[in-house]
């Protein structure tokens, strides 16, 4: 079946799971889907650090342990995305150059630099969460990170004629918009508070224009800027969500 299909090769382009990603297939609009599964495991994560009552270094190190987690479920290839855009945009003065650079698999000062904060925003962030109690934004963090993979893809042109935006870059017709909205519809049925639509708001804005903003400097989409894509996202959401909780 092609919707078994093109969900097998979603999971198997963005996580460890050991499946076949067919070249044939259309995963963009299950991307979203991915992020479940990343919410999941934060969520179970996140539940079983707080039954000894962790206080707030304890909380730190269980965000810690989640950042971690996400990392080696997408086998480091959205982190890897963030090191290689921050040294192609930062480190280049043209299209070509900035595109050169991150096809280089070496990492530079602005990629490292770029892992660290990332990582250390994201885990401070999951910290205060994790000590609030609320574990939804944990959920939707990664959801709405896939999805701006999603609208990468299905609004940007390829950078390159070759590479991962190129092989998966289709169009798709309202179907398929439909079904990646769809799967943001737990995050509304878990329940909907002003602070969660502020939050949900700020996930779908940074999925529309995150993309966007990274593409401009090399006149296109690529892989690495989808995976720099998706833990922005997930940071923006995160941040955002702990600073509401104000913990």
């Amino acid at each position: 079946m092609s919707v078994l299909r093109d969900i097998t090769a979603a999971f198997g382009w963005l996580s460890i799971v050991p499946v076949w990603a067919e070249a044939s297939a259309r995963p963009a609009r299950w991307f979203p889907l991915v992020g479940w599964l990343f919410g999941g495991v934060a969520a179970v994560l996140a539940y079983a650090a707080r039954l000894p009552g962790p206080g707030p270094l304890g909380s730190a190190l269980a965000g810690g342990v989640v950042v971690a987690v996400w990392a080696a479920l997408s086998r480091l290839l959205h982190w890897d995305g963030v090191a290689d855009t921050a040294d192609g945009l930062l480190g280049g003065h043209s299209p070509e150059q900035r595109l050169e650079i991150m096809h280089d698999s070496r990492t530079g000062a602005f990629g490292a630099s770029a892992i660290v904060i990332g990582m250390l925003l994201q885990t401070l962030a999951l910290g205060a969460l994790i000590a609030s109690g609320d574990i939804w934004p944990l959920l939707a963090a990664p959801v709405l990170g896939r999805l701006a993979a999603t609208c990468g893809l299905w609004t940007i042109a390829p950078a390159r004629s070759e590479g991962l935006a190129a092989l998966l870059s289709v169009s798709e017709g309202p179907l398929a918009r439909l079904i990646a909205l769809a799967l943001l519809a737990p995050l509304l049925l878990l329940g909907v508070t002003p602070a969660r639509a502020g939050i949900l708001c700020v996930g779908l804005l940074g999925a529309l224009l995150v993309p966007r903003a990274l593409a401009r400097p090399v006149e296109g989409i690529s892989g690495d800027l989808l995976g720099a894509s998706v833990v922005i996202v997930e940071t923006l959401v995160l941040v955002a969500a702990a600073l509401v909780t104000g913990v």
